[in-house]
């Protein structure tokens, strides 16, 4: 049993749709009997069954679908109470209002101090997506959340909405903790200014987030994934980018074990990647490790990757857009793991683009010099370095595809 629940002994309640929310449904009507009035805050545990007003007459987490909190309220989700069991997604489309968010928050509620809500869900062939954010639902934050067996969303992005903050929560065991994929009849579900903070998973089988179809003006920031390694399969990728995503920021993210083994000649699996219509990517701080394929896997134009570490991928850095930046970044000891089986080889860094304009800053290489620090896979390139920190002998020759000018010293 989890430390902080030690002593206290409740049974799971399990929550679907099919489930009876006939107070939910009469939460908070006006003495009129014709309006809705909103509340400041909303108190949910596993087991609640009255209004919400109160902890002591608390309702259950499927009336978020229903919620009429006041923008600038809270609805408060019991941790100190047991583990909320999930069959069905909690489908959210409303929400609050510039500069008034609504706040959604595990706390223990005999002391009101933040506190992780452990949320789980299904993994298999029926799999539990948890927060599914549709049409209206801008304008939340959501924070202090343990989920555990989640398939595709611990956070769901189903339609176009904005004003999303996501803090301080942890997952295990889960196909992806932030995904956006159309619901329903929308045809797009793009995310606009939102934060990932302070999120951590592990156990991750496809990816820590895909952000994807007009998404914009996102950061993600001190987040953590640890992967599991695919059989084959799917293309797993801790964080990507993907359609016309723009304007993102990583800082200080780490994606670790992204692999797909025994996936024939070519075994794929990136720590990030972004794609060609991609814009304004920066990578900063951030770490890529054991990836089967790139720990930095970047396709979009002018992406820039400043003091970012990536080691034991087959290629650490991956360029293939027509500009890109490396300041003061180190790669490490790049593992060729399909290396029996594979076409493929390892390097530091790996330039696929035509006519490329490549810039490395104070770049550090380390491990065996007989790795070759460029491969370079198209024509015309250029590449413009200065201050870098090679081995001796370090391998720089990257064929007749690629001209290297080094600055000179200062």
């Amino acid at each position: 049993m989890d430390a902080r629940r030690a002593g206290r002994h409740y049974a799971p309640m399990t929550l679907s749709r099919r489930a009876l929310l006939a107070s939910s449904a009469a939460i908070f009507v006006s003495a009129a009997g014709c309006a809705t009035a909103r509340v400041p805050t909303l108190h949910i545990t596993p087991d609640g069954t009255g209004d919400g007003a109160s902890w002591e007459t608390p309702t259950n987490l499927e009336a978020i679908e229903d919620f009429s909190v006041e923008p600038g309220g809270e609805i408060l989700i019991a941790a100190d109470r047991g583990e909320y069991a999930l069959t069905d997604a909690i489908e959210i489309s409303q929400g609050g209002r510039n500069r008034k968010p609504i706040r959604i928050r595990g706390v223990n509620s005999a002391t009101g101090e933040p506190m992780p809500a452990m949320i789980r869900g299904v993994r298999g062939e029926e799999e539990t997506d948890v927060f599914r954010l549709l049409r209206g639902a801008n304008h939340l934050t959501f924070s202090h959340f343990e989920f555990h067996a989640i398939g595709n969303g611990c956070f769901r992005v189903g339609a176009p909405i904005s004003n999303i903050t996501i803090e301080d929560c942890t997952a295990d065991d889960i196909y992806r903790f932030l995904e956006n994929t159309e619901s329903g009849d929308e045809t797009a579900a793009s995310l606009s200014t939102f934060a990932v903070r302070r999120c951590s998973a592990t156990r991750v089988q496809r990816g820590f987030a895909r952000i994807r179809y007009g998404s914009r003006d996102g950061l993600f920031e001190d987040c953590r994934a640890v992967g599991v390694s695919n059989e084959g399969g799917d293309i797993p990728v801790g964080c990507a980018l993907d359609d016309r995503a723009q304007n993102i920021t990583y800082r200080r993210c780490i994606m670790e074990n992204f692999q797909q083994l025994n996936a024939g000649d070519y075994w794929n699996g990136d720590g990030f990647s972004d794609e060609g219509d991609n814009r304004n990517i920066r990578y900063e701080s951030c770490e890529a490790r054991g990836s089967t394929d790139g720990g930095f896997d970047c396709k979009s134009n002018g992406v820039v990757l400043e003091n970012c570490v990536a080691e034991d991928n087959k290629r650490n850095f991956r360029l293939w857009g027509d500009t890109a930046t490396l300041t003061n970044c180190t790669s490490r000891t790049p593992n060729f793991r399909g290396a029996a089986v594979e076409i493929a080889s390892p390097c530091h860094i790996w330039i696929g683009g035509d006519n490329a304009q490549i810039q490395l800053s104070d770049v550090t290489i380390e491990g065996d010099p007989e790795t070759p620090i460029l491969v370079v896979d198209s024509d015309g390139v250029r590449v413009q370095v200065s201050g870098a920190h090679p081995p001796e002998d370090a391998n720089w020759d990257p064929g007749d595809d690629a001209e290297i000018v080094f600055a000179p010293q200062q």
